[in-house]
């Protein structure tokens, strides 16, 4: 059977070669014996190979293994392209992206962005923040996840958002912490409770015109005001990952979307 997919796979990247632009496939995806499937992006695949699993590996560090019975089919497919985020399960209520908005790889910082705003900017002052004004800031909701105001729906499309404080707080109690650096760059592994795990870079913040902390500290939006004080909503962050932790929403900070 193996011996099949690998030809099976092999046909199937000529017959793409000679299709137009328009009708390439973006995805190969494996169809599984329990009626279940995975999608992957051809762009974010690194390598595949054949042992005795079926391993694809994928440029943001994450590996995926198949075994040779439990795999039905192997298709080359054009799909959404919201589906081609990595979506890590972790055991959680959600699942959370392999990697940042506007990274390509676990440990790319990827931009930065005020609490509402859905792209990068030079300046993160107070009196650039897009929903500030007359001194005052203007109130756009108390939770913006999957609404216009939401930089990972936005940009990702689908079911991808901004995660709550609530999925924040899944990740800080029900996860295991490990500072870890890859290729340089220092963050934390974030492995949840089924094994499974992501990697948080530290790309520290930007509260005005200078980036700071990059490589120290992270800070990640969550979509959730803090009702008490509505200058602020609340986020991840790395000085002891506590999701309790708000800060102004003109601040720029990191996205990690969930779905």
């Amino acid at each position: 059977m193996l011996r099949k997919l690998i030809i099976s796979i092999i046909a199937l990247g000529f017959s793409c070669a000679t299709t137009t632009a328009q009708e390439e496939p973006n995805a190969i995806v494996v169809q599984l014996e329990n009626g279940t499937s995975q999608t992957f992006s051809i762009a974010q695949i690194d390598s595949i190979c054949f042992p005795e699993q079926m391993v694809i590996y994928m440029h943001s560090g994450t590996v995926n293994r198949f075994n040779q019975e439990e795999i039905t089919d192997i298709d080359f497919a054009t799909v959404d392209a919201s589906e081609l985020y990595e979506a890590i399960d972790l055991g959680l209520s959600v699942r959370w992206a392999a990697y940042n908005i506007g990274a390509t790889k676990q440990e790319e910082y990827g931009g930065l962005y005020a609490w509402g705003e859905t792209s990068t900017k030079s300046d993160y002052s107070e009196s650039k923040y897009k929903y500030f004004s007359q001194e005052q800031y203007q109130f756009i909701g108390t939770n913006i996840c999957g609404t216009r105001y939401d930089v990972a729906r936005q940009q990702w499309g689908g079911s991808w958002r901004l995660p709550t404080r609530n999925e924040i707080k899944e990740l800080t109690s029900q996860c295991t912490w490990t500072a870890e650096q890859i290729n340089g760059i220092n963050g934390y592994r974030v492995t949840g409770p089924n094994g499974n795990s992501i990697f948080l870079p530290a790309a520290g913040y930007q509260p005005g015109k200078q980036r700071q902390e990059t490589g120290s500290a992270g800070f990640y939006w969550s979509g959730t005001l803090n009702r008490e004080m509505t200058s602020s909503a609340y986020n991840l962050n790395f000085r002891g990952y506590d999701a309790e932790w708000t800060a102004s929403r003109a601040y720029g900070f990191s996205v990690r979307p969930v779905r």
